[in-house]
Order: structure tokens, then sequence, then C-alpha cells
């Protein structure tokens, strides 16, 4: 199925776009760290209910290859729903322009009526689904790992304004670091390469 999806993008030259929505907390993420002998490392949480939503995308285009990332983030505590992600789509529209296959999961926001409507309207964008089940196919989900896991471990800033700030910083880092995008869709299992499909 996921050869197929890349096949049919492929011959539209369209750009793939994977989609994919995070939210990032004022509560950390924990893992295990070092402390002198004796003494249990303590995080304190400001507001254990504080989150920004953010929404990232990995695009690759169809004749080198090249990666690139966008993000958006969401105004404190706020949610996505349809028109906001319709105004992230349209962003994306006009970034990239040319034709776009964009990938993402089959959570109820991506099927509101809101955003049917804009691909409607859009022939250009087509839109296609992952199998039920199967965030390790979307190379964001890894984006939002990396960040969570290797960049901010155990950070727990004062407030939402601090947090918005680092984690936009870290984003417009990886805009600069396609290499780690690569890797990241690499460890999908996905292949970059057309499939071509027997007849028989």
């Amino acid at each position: 199925m996921q050869s197929t999806i890349l096949n049919r993008a492929w011959r539209r030259h369209a750009h793939i776009v994977f989609i994919d929505e995070a939210g990032f907390m004022l509560a950390p993420t924990l893992r295990r760290t070092w402390a002198p002998r004796g003494h249990t490392p303590i995080v304190r949480v400001a507001d254990p209910h504080g989150r920004i939503s953010v929404i990232g995308a990995i695009s690759i285009s169809p004749h080198y290859r090249r990666f690139c990332f966008y993000f958006h983030l969401l105004a404190d505590n706020a949610n996505f729903r349809g028109p906001s992600l319709v105004d992230f789509l349209d962003d994306l529209r006009r970034k990239i322009r040319g034709p776009i296959t964009i990938v993402w999961d089959e959570i109820p926001i991506h099927r509101a009526r809101a955003v049917r409507s804009f691909v409607h309207q859009h022939r250009k964008i087509v839109v296609e689904e992952f199998p039920p089940c199967a965030p390790e196919l979307n190379p964001v989900d890894y984006v939002w790992g990396y960040v969570k896991y290797s960049r901010l471990p155990n950070y727990a800033p004062p407030n939402l304004d601090v947090i918005r700030h680092k984690i936009t910083a870290e984003f417009r880092r990886l805009q600069k670091r396609p290499d780690l995008l690569r890797s990241f869709y690499r460890h999908t299992g996905l292949s970059l390469t057309p499939v071509e499909l027997s007849k028989n």
C-alpha cells in the first residue's frame, strides 16, 4: 500500500508531504539522568496542564528528493480544528507550489468538512491515508520524538511563552538539517525509489 501511494505521487511529479500533529506540555518528558549520589533529581512543573499544540510537515520534492520541514504553533492551550488545519494547508500550498500529495493518519480532524472543502477546491492536492495504527510510517512522528526525548528531556520551563520560544528554535534548527529529516524518513522503512509493479 505504501509503495502504491508513493508511486502515484511520483507519477504526478508531486511533492510528498507527511503531516502530523502533537502537543508540547509544560510537564516535561522525563528521562533517566545523572545526579550526585544521594540527591534524587527534582523536576518542578509550573502548570501540568499547560500545552501548545503544533503541526508539522516533512516534504520531499519529486525530482531531487529534497527534504524540507514546515511547522505551525497554535495559541496557548488551543486545539487544532478544521479551519486551523486548513490555514496550515493553505500556507503549505503557497510555499511549495505545484502538485502535492498529503499523507497523514485517519483521525477525524483530517476529514473535517473545512478540510474536505479545501482539498476539493485545490485539484493539485491529493490526500492519502496511512493504514490504521501505523505512526511508525510517518517521519514527522520521529520529529516529535527527537525534540521531546533527545533535545528537551526533563525540560520544565516556567511558562508557555518560554517553551514556545524553545520549541520554535528547535524546529527552525531542524529546517537547516535536511540530513536529519532524511534519517527520520529512513526510519520509516519507506523507499524513495518508485517501485515497478508487476503486470502479471
